[in-house]
Formats: C-alpha cells, structure tokens, sequence
C-alpha cells in the first residue's frame, strides 16, 4: 500500500450498494415554503455563526475550538459561537429547533435517512448542491461519503469523520497470557476463556446507557451475517427477522451467559466500562475508533486493536464503520454562503491535519508521514483496509423509533429474557411501520 493515505482508497470496496444508494434518494424533494431573510455580508461587517455539535470528549473540542480559532484569525469579521451537548440531546433538540427558528447555522447530525433524510425531506436542511460544485467537495470526498448525505440527488452535508468498530486489547494482558491477537472467532473465545480463568474480565462491556448494544449488534452481524446481507436488509430486499440476524444475537448472548463479559453490564455505564478496561481489570473491549485519543492518553502503548474475527469462515474480515455523522447547514440560515465557507474552512488541509493529529479519521487525504500521529492510530487507518471493506453501523442508518426499540429489545437479550429470533421479529416490525410512515 502507498505510504500516502488516501481514505478512499483505504475504503475500497466500502461502497454502498446501488439499491441503497436507491432507498435514499427516492426522497421526495424538500419543501420549505416559510420565508426565509437572506443576508449577504459586507466584507467589513460583523457576523456571528452558530454551531451545534455532540463532540463533547476533550480531543474532539480541541479540534473544533482550534478551527474556529483560525477561521476568525483569518476572518476577523466572523465570530463563531459554538454550543455542544451530548449526542442523544442533539438529536432530540436540532429538529424542534429548526421548527422555531431558534436553531443554529451549522450542526452536526447522523447522516442516516431516518436523520439527515428526514431534515432534508421536510426542508430542514440546506441544499447544498451548489456549494458543492463552488468547492469541488464532490471531487475532494470518496464517493460513498458523498452517497451517505445525498437525499433525491442533492447534497446536504459533508461526512465529518470516518469510524469502525472493533476490539480494543490490553498487549500487557495479551503477553501475560502468552497470546497474539486472534485470527479466528475460535480463537477469541480461547483468549476469554483464557483471561476468565486468570480471574481477568474478558470483554469489558456495559449498556446503561443503550446505545454500545448497538455497536455489538453490529459488530456480531457482520461477523455472523456478513456484509452483503446486511446491504440487502438496509435497502429493504430483506428483513432482520432471519435465522441468520436472530444467530448473530445468540453468539454474543453467550458470551454474557459463558461469563465472558462484565458482570451486571446494564448497570454499568459507559465511562465506567472505559474505566475498567483502561485500569487493567479487563483484556478486551468493542468500541469504535472515536476512542483512540482517549485510549492513547490512559494506556500509552499498552493498548492495541483487531477487528472481530468473522464467527463463520467464510465470511470476509470486515468490521461495521461508515462516517459519524455529518456537517449540515440550516435551511434557515441568515448567512447561507457564510456557513458554507466555514464548512468547507473545517475540511482544508490546514484544518484536516488538526483532525488526524488528534486522532480523528476524517475522509480528506493527507500524507501520514506530514503528520504527528500515535502507532495505534496508524493501526486503526489500516485496519480500515481490511480484504472486504467496511461493513456497516446500522443504528445510524436506522429511524429513530426502530433505535429506540432496539435499545429496549437488546438490553432483554443481555438479560435474558429475549431470544435472538425475538429480538430481529420486533426491529423488523419497527422498521416496516417506519417504512411505511415514509421515516426510512
């Protein structure tokens, strides 16, 4: 491979099918027949700039905050304020908000067509199609970047960071039981076993919060179920209530019921599952790839990452991923051209290398070997060029109502009181019913 990165490049074969790409943009074009006062600022006059946003660990603020310090350096008539609040309030508040026009200029939201697909059906989000011939972002993003935010043939936003979901391991641990990482699932379940017996949790894991069982309905269905199905799922060929889905769910409900896992994991928090794993109680953990700073920072070059061995042999090494969310601009803007500026300000070179030296995977390319980047995050960008690309975060492609009834479903299978098939029957049945409400 090139010692050059090029994320398009490093994705290759991460490109979402024709008929998904069709699922989202069989939109209906957006309608928004509010007046709306445009202003066109004089090259001298003072401006403030909004933004929302859900970065709320410390690296992700420093990028920010570093960018828009630039940006007003550069452009001292612009003062940008900005506002950040955690993930699930955003998405709860950016809508109302846009309702009211009290929302802001720019904002961060999940690129999905239950998210982003909505704003733009019901005229909540910019049009941004001519933006995108102006700055060439069509030709400067991969393709399938530009797919995820373009609803009835027109683009609504730019994909702000490249993610994956895989296994985080302590090498200390690793060494002391005298194993590699493994290259099968079979494998794995030795490592646990292995790490059980030493009295070391295996897999640290928590769902108090509902949203990490998403990550490991994922990661398991791409393991168990593999890619190509879960694009046919995604673009309505097929359902989630299937053997295979439902068998997915019960290999990673017997890691819970084998005692593999944290103890009582719907009691314990996310930031406490972090905690453990970083203290040293545990050898693994699955999350995603927004975590390496904060990895780097706690366990210096203890801690190491594989993607989940594929439980069927036949199944490709992939790993769920996808852009986390993306930049949008209000449809309500008073400075449309503006905020597009900034947006396309936030992706430069400049700004770009300010995301990858603080660990962020953003889908612009830049040479690695220009930049001040960690060996772990070196690793996560070239597990991102795993035989069969990237797989597929489902949650942020899915409507809200079909999360909201997953989070309550799979918190029963961690318990207990729910089989897989039982789990995939009540996300299919959500998922029809917001077909059918015209949310997906």
């Amino acid at each position: 491979m090139s010692k050059k990165l090029s994320v398009s490049l490093i994705l290759t074969g991460f490109l979402l099918s024709t008929s998904l790409t069709a699922c989202s943009s069989t939109m209906n074009a957006p309608t928004n027949n509010a007046k709306i006062e445009r202003k066109e600022a004089g090259k001298d006059e003072q401006i403030t700039l909004t933004i929302w946003d859900n970065l709320t660990q410390p690296d992700s603020g420093v990028i920010i905050e570093t960018i828009i310090k630039n940006y007003e350096t550069e452009n001292p008539n612009v003062d940008i304020k900005r506002n950040t609040m955690k993930h699930e309030d955003l998405r709860n508040t950016i809508k109302p908000a846009l309702n009211s026009n009290k929302g802001p200029d720019l904002f961060l939201y999940d690129s999905g067509p239950g998210y982003l697909g909505v704003l733009a059906k019901s005229g909540l989000a910019l049009d941004l199609s001519n933006y995108d011939k102006q700055y060439g972002w069509s030709k400067r993003f991969p393709a399938w970047v530009n797919d995820l935010v373009t609803f009835d043939q027109k683009r609504y936003g730019i994909g702000n960071e490249v993610e994956l979901i895989g296994v985080y391991y302590n090498k200390k641990i690793f060494r002391e039981l005298g194993v590699d990482v493994p290259k099968t699932y079979e494998e794995f379940l030795q490592i646990a076993g292995m790490a059980k017996e030493k009295g070391i949790i295996p897999l640290s894991f928590d769902d108090k919060d509902q949203w990490p069982a998403f990550h490991l309905e994922s990661v398991f269905y791409t393991a168990a179920v593999g890619k190509e199905k879960i694009e046919k799922v995604l673009s309505k060929e097929e359902g989630f209530d299937q053997p295979v889905f439902a068998e997915a769910l019960d290999t990673f409900q017997k890691l819970i019921k084998d005692g593999y896992t944290s103890k009582s994991p719907l009691s314990v928090s996310y930031d406490d599952g972090n905690k453990e794993f970083f203290s040293g109680k545990a050898a693994m953990r699955i999350t995603g790839t927004w975590m390496v700073a904060e990895m780097i920072t706690e366990m210096k070059d203890d801690v190491g990452f594989f993607l989940m061995p594929s439980v069927k042999p036949e199944l490709p090494l992939s790993a769920p991923g996808g852009i986390g969310s993306a930049m949008v601009i209000s449809a309500k803007t008073q400075y449309p051209d503006e905020t597009a500026k900034f947006l396309d300000y936030m992706f430069n070179d400049q700004s770009a290398k300010i995301w990858y030296e603080n660990s962020k995977i953003i889908p612009v390319e830049m040479d690695v070997n220009s930049l001040k980047v960690p060996a772990l995050a070196k690793d996560v960008i070239n597990m991102a060029n795993s035989p069969a690309g990237l797989s597929h975060n489902i949650d942020v492609l899915m409507p809200q109502r079909v999360n909201d009834i997953t989070e309550n479903v799979m918190q029963q299978l961690i318990a207990g009181k729910m089989t897989g098939a039982e789990v995939v029957k009540e996300k299919q049945k959500a998922l029809e019913e917001e077909i059918k409400a015209g949310n997906y």
